[in-house]
């Protein structure tokens, strides 16, 4: 029998989804294990094996291919922890990086920080200065050479920096790269071969962009995450290897799609934001399956909440995005995260309640998990409000204690407020879920659209808990946790689900329509052939092969460019005609309508190809509606905390809910892996696909 596995490491959880021929589903899930991330890996997959009845060795020989989204590129970021990078640029260009531009020196600042002096502090350095070399060469806007590559620069730059200054990675990007290569291509292989176990990116291959700060920065990431990258697939190839894996071990990249995970390395900036991707993915199943063209989608786990929406059955993508004040300028799955996880911390700064950005993670975790933590958190208030069962945490395979949740939030947040330690764990859940909220109603209402006329998609371990009142505070349509106990694996399920993807893209700044079709016509066909030849590399012909042309456009001397999908079929007036149609139909939804504007022209500023394979998919499958007789699923009562007074709140096993089941809160719905809080005046409801649709009435 053949098995699909996804797999996906978090910052406190690592989780992993089995999928067989027949479309039956098992996961399983670990603590993350961060000095070894692969143990975690194996025991989620064991879990997974156990409850299909295999052993993890069985599985693997017949897993037809092992995607993984992992927190090893984002983590390197966040913790500084990457490569020590050197630089080769063009002369006079050295300080491109350092002066950055103003919405990236202020990208991710907390606002209050913005009035403080501390606003003009600077993100870390990627590449230190006196790291950076500048070596005389130059190419114009056309492509043309005008000065040719000065070799000897070019080595005696590379000898002071590896041999001098101990760089273990080496960023090479020139000025107009992007319309030709040559002289970047030429100065890798001087330093390859005087120093061939060196890693060295080359910017026309990370990020072949227009804008010199957004690809140097896109490689200087790309180069100070590598290594890491690099040694983390490699050992947990290996690794898998020596478990019985004989398929491919592939990657799930920000784009939205799978990569081999030999290819991962080189392109590491590709891997931030790999896991929280995955529920993506799965939201748009579910959105497809359940007929709701308008999805938000709210992922909070131990760490982080991320964020995100579906429009018309499409993620939605950026080609801008910033990571750590960073920017990045590759078309990626358009994400904001917060640090609001279960386990982010509360404290008192000042005599006001703050909640994260700090997180226990797993090791030493909220203070319930009785592992030397001694810091509230989150988690810590939920079980101190009864919304936890101490004796179910993960399906009872761990025990929370809490004793000591009421003690740290004593001791840390309800003794300096002068408050009861109920009343202080309300406090810290109300401010977490408005993080969430306004994280959600920021992000939505700055890409044009209003939050009440979608449907709130809420995952993760953690969020399930959350999620009425998040979208209470949104007035969002409905609420839908998915799948009932595949909840807190939704992005494991993602990866599993995912099609194979590649990304290309040229930057040939233009008045569109051009004069002349036939060039533009040709860039798109040689990003085909080139997409084609790659996936031929990977064993896929090219019948299976789907390519989706699209564009970056603006009015002419506007700065902001919007993302155009082109109609398919060759370059022609009509054609043309519709690209302009759908740009100014996107503008104005986005911003309004502006005749002045489209008389002023528009222009095309990079061309984009995103090539996809298919592959096979798990099916979900309706369940046959029930009678709505929950007291199948009832557990009995405990006492939880609700607008700050105690009730008596029913608990039900969500294992044994069936669809058609209509629960009135204040209720409880445990699974494995969540509890699904539902308060007084909110109604849910199993649907045939076992989604819990929370609706306030």
């Amino acid at each position: 029998m053949s098995y699909y596995v996804g797999s996906d490491i978090g910052g406190t959880f690592t989780d992993c989804v089995v999928i067989d021929e027949r479309g039956q589903v098992a996961a399983g899930k670990a603590p993350t294990t961060p000095h070894d991330f692969s143990q975690g890996v194996l025991m989620a997959l064991a879990e997974a094996a156990s409850k299909l009845g295999v052993s993890v060795g069985d599985l693997l020989r017949e897993v037809a291919f092992f995607p993984h989204g992992c927190t090893v590129a984002t983590n390197a970021l966040i913790t500084r922890n990457g490569a020590r990078v050197g630089m080769l640029t063009t002369k006079g260009f050295e300080q491109t990086l350092f002066m950055m531009r103003g919405s990236a020196y202020c990208q991710g600042l907390p606002v209050e920080r913005w009035y403080q002096k501390s606003r003009n502090d600077r993100p870390f350095d990627l590449v230190p200065l006196e790291l950076i070399a500048g070596v005389t060469e130059r190419v114009d806007k056309e492509g043309r050479e005008v000065v040719p590559l000065s070799e000897r620069e070019v080595l005696h730059a590379a000898e002071a920096l590896v041999e001098g200054e101990g760089i273990e990675a080496l960023a090479i990007g020139f000025l107009w790269s992007f319309m030709n290569p040559s002289h970047e291509i030429e100065a890798r292989a001087l330093v390859k071969r005087r120093y061939p176990g060196l890693c060295v990116d080359i910017s026309s291959e990370v990020a072949a962009a227009i804008g010199e700060y957004e690809r140097f920065s896109t490689l200087a990431i790309n180069s100070y995450l590598r290594p890491a990258v690099e040694d983390y697939v490699g050992s947990l190839e290996e690794k898998m290897r020596a478990q019985g894996l004989e398929a491919a071990l592939l990657v799930m990249q920000a784009s939205g799609g799978l990569r081999h995970a030999r290819d991962a390395a080189p392109l590491a900036v590709g891997m931030l934001h790999s896991g929280p991707v995955g529920g993506l993915v799965a939201a748009r199943m579910l959105g497809d399956l359940l007929g709701l063209r308008r999805l938000i989608t709210g992922d909070m786990g131990g760490t982080s909440f991320d964020t995100s929406i579906i429009v018309d059955g499409e993620l939605r993508y950026t080609r801008r995005s910033y990571h750590e004040r960073h920017a990045v300028s590759l078309p990626m799955a358009d994400i904001t995260s917060i640090g609001a996880g279960g386990g982010s911390i509360a404290y008192v700064d000042e005599g006001v309640l703050k909640v994260g950005p700090r997180s226990a993670g797993m090791m030493p975790g909220p203070a319930c998990y009785g592992r030397g933590g001694e810091e509230p958190t989150v988690t810590d208030a939920n079980l101190v409000l009864g919304y936890l069962n101490p004796e179910y945490f993960l399906g009872g395979r761990m025990r929370l204690e809490p004793a000591r949740a009421r003690q740290a939030i004593e001791q840390r947040v309800a003794g300096p407020l002068g408050v009861g330690v109920e009343e202080a764990a309300a406090g810290i859940v109300s401010i977490v879920n408005a993080h969430m909220a306004d994280a959600i109603r920021f992000f939505v209402l700055q890409r044009g659209y209003d939050p009440r006329d979608f449907d709130l998609l809420i995952f993760g371990g953690a969020g399930p808990a959350h999620g009425a009142e998040i979208g209470r505070e949104l007035e969002v349509r409905s609420v839908l946790v998915p799948l009932c106990g595949m909840a807190t694996v939704l992005s494991a399920f993602g990866i599993a689900n995912s099609d194979f993807v590649r990304l290309y893209q040229t930057s040939r700044s233009l008045p569109f329509p051009p004069a002349d079709l036939g060039e533009l016509e040709e860039l798109y066909r040689e990003m085909e052939a080139r997409a084609l030849a790659d996936f031929a590399s990977d064993g896929f012909p090219a019948h299976r092969v789907s390519c989706t042309r699209s564009a970056s456009m603006r009015y002419h001397l506007q700065l902001t460019d919007i993302d155009v999908v082109l109609p398919p079929g060759r370059l022609d007036r009509r054609v043309a005609e519709e690209i302009c149609s759908r740009f100014d139909r996107q503008y104005a939804e986005l911003y309004g309508e502006s005749a002045g504007f489209k008389e002023a022209g528009r222009d095309m500023i990079s061309q984009d190809l995103r090539a996809v394979v298919e592959m096979p998919k798990g099916r979900i499958e309706a369940w046959a509606r029930g009678a709505s007789t929950p007291g199948r699923a009832l557990k009995g009562e405990r006492v939880a905390y609700f607008g700050g007074e105690p009730l008596r709140a029913t608990v039900f096993a969500g294992e044994l809910m069936e669809p058609g089941d209509v629960l009135e809160g204040p209720a409880l719905i445990e699974s494995e892996g969540t509890t699904v809080v539902i308060p007084p005046g909110c109604r849910a409801v199993l649907d045939p696909y076992t989604n819990i649709r929370l609706e306030w009435r």
